[in-house]
């Protein structure tokens, strides 16, 4: 009885006590810690464990990396970037970057060297950053180590960001870099929690990604390449289409859509302008990419030289099921548009491709099952529009239709070219002023390339072709230097203006079943027909 007697007094004067102020408790307050964060002792297969994240930058854009367990390393779909236990190696459009994540507010000095593996390559830039501000950065070019300075006492609030990145110089060769930082941390062990909110259901994902939101600004002048190439990546990771808004944007380098599709405003809008006459393709990758509504240029360009397809506008390579539609294409080194590497299940439409230093759309290397229709094609510098097959190749060029398009306008060569190919369709084009054949259906052992075999050729015109008086073609040649040509059929076609001459059909090489029914020659200079090899079979034609 004496005892509840004590404790009821004490319970009073301890309610007195608070009340007055004199004693306080706070469940929030967080106790003082000392931790060594360590990234080989902490390093893990889970993204965040132990404060530690890895991801690639480009621009100002962070994307989390991939474990592979196996290699025991975080890194994309590609080989690099990439990052382990000790070391990281950039990549050519992504740098490499660990993450450390302040459990709460306090203090950190970071200590540990940076080297490169070896002392070969061109070096790589290695930076330490405190959210956005560079901390320290420094040029790495051997295996001496080299020890970051001003970072032995930096203040962290709870979530700030600490950034270990490694960037390339020029070339990736050789970047391999080892660099074990250590984080010494003295604070909180977490801040107190404000104004919690329940959690939100998440909105539903945009279906388009803004390049504007990775950092590109339209209309600066300056590069947006690094926005490009984030962005890019993001919308792969989230299956959005990448929008380019209204504006005009420059590119270093090649892009590659790989499974990513790009829209832009519409051609007279969004002009991409591509500064580097050596690399300023936009190649397309994978399943299902659609890229539409906007203008491509190069700044600048270079001779045409081997031909490298880094210099075309566009480079389809072994995708399927694309589109390109929509799409002004001015002054490429090379093609405006190839398409090669076995794509197959194509669209090529309503696009207009000019200036061109080789041909402004190219189908080879065994491409197949590709529609090129109502596009202009003008001033190329080689053919219009071309199906190639190389002897080298995997496998033949077929299945291409090329139907109601303009081209020619002082192209360098032919309007449209089958030079190795089955199965092709060119039905209702007009063909216009081109210097060499307006078609050319050939298989040429200069080129060493395949056979060519059932091409349908039907409602064409073709007026004022073979202009060059050198070459010295006519309006429609059908030629073989080596191979076979086989089942080629002209079906009502009109012939009209030939600088040179109409038809021709010769050639070394094994010409055999060429059929022209119902075809009409007319306002003809030097002749109508040349056939000196093949089986001709004339039927109904007008002016032969």
């Amino acid at each position: 009885m004496k005892l509840l007697k004590q404790n009821r007094i004490l319970s009073c004067l301890l309610a007195v006590a608070l009340g007055m102020g004199l004693l306080s408790f706070s469940s929030s307050a967080a106790p003082e810690v000392t931790r060594t964060y360590q990234a080989s002792q902490d390093f893990s297969g889970t993204q965040g464990s132990n404060q530690w994240s890895y991801q690639r930058l480009s621009g100002t854009v962070y994307l989390d990396l991939d474990y592979d367990e196996q290699g025991k390393q975080w890194k994309p779909d590609s080989k690099y970037p990439w990052v382990t236990a000790t070391g990281m190696h950039p990549g050519q459009d992504f740098d490499a970057v660990r993450k450390w994540v302040s459990p709460g507010k306090g203090k950190i000095r970071i200590t540990g060297s940076v080297s490169k593996g070896d002392s070969q390559g061109d070096g790589v830039l290695a930076t330490i950053k405190r959210n956005t501000v560079t901390l320290w950065s420094s040029e790495i070019h051997s295996a001496n180590p080299v020890h970051p300075t001003g970072v032995d006492s930096i203040d962290v609030d709870q979530g700030t960001e600490i950034y270990f990145i490694v960037n390339r110089i020029n070339r990736i060769n050789n970047d391999h870099t080892n660099w074990n930082p250590t984080i010494h941390y003295e604070g909180s062990s977490t801040a107190p929690l404000k104004n919690v909110q329940p959690v939100q259901a998440k909105a539903p994902l945009a279906s388009e990604l803004s390049v504007q939101s990775c950092g590109a600004v339209p209309n600066d002048g300056k590069d947006d390449y690094a926005a490009f190439v984030a962005c890019i990546a993001k919308a792969r990771s989230t299956g959005q289409t990448l929008h380019v808004p209204e504006g005009r944007y420059h590119l270093s380098n090649i892009i590659t859509l790989d499974g990513v599709s790009m829209k832009g405003d519409g051609m007279a809008s969004t002009v991409i302008i591509s500064t580097n006459p050596e690399r300023g393709s936009i190649d397309i990758k994978g399943q299902g990419v659609k890229v539409s509504g906007f203008k491509h240029v190069y700044d600048t360009t270079v001779p045409r030289g081997d031909g490298s397809n880094e210099k075309n506008s566009f480079t389809v390579r072994g995708a399927t099921d694309f589109e390109l539609s929509g799409l002004h294409v001015v002054k490429s080194s090379t093609a405006g548009i190839m398409v090669r590497d076995g794509s197959s299940d194509g669209v090529i439409a309503h696009n207009i491709v000019e200036s061109t230093g080789a041909d402004g759309i190219h189908v080879t290397s065994a491409s197949h099952n590709i529609r090129i229709e109502n596009n202009a094609v003008k001033a190329t510098g080689d053919d219009g529009i071309a199906v190639v097959s190389y002897s080298k190749d995997s496998g033949i060029s077929h299945d291409v239709s090329i139907s109601n398009n303009n081209i020619g306008y002082q192209s360098k060569a032919r309007g449209i070219a089958i030079v190795g190919g089955q199965d092709v369709q060119i039905e209702n084009n007009h063909i216009q002023d081109t210097m060499m054949a307006g078609i050319y259906i050939s298989v040429e052992k200069t080129y060493d390339t395949r056979n060519v075999e059932r091409i349908t050729v039907k409602g064409n015109t073709i007026d004022h072709s073979g202009i060059d008086v050198v070459a010295k073609h006519p309006n429609i040649l059908v030629y073989a230097s080596q191979g076979i040509i086989d089942e080629v059929r002209f079906t009502g076609n009109t012939i009209t203006n030939a600088a040179f001459r109409g038809i021709g059909v010769w050639g070394t090489g094994q010409i055999k079943n060429v059929y022209y029914s119902q075809n009409e020659l007319v306002h003809l200079k030097n002749g109508a027909t040349t056939f000196t090899s093949g089986i001709i079979h004339l039927n109904d034609n007008i002016g032969f």
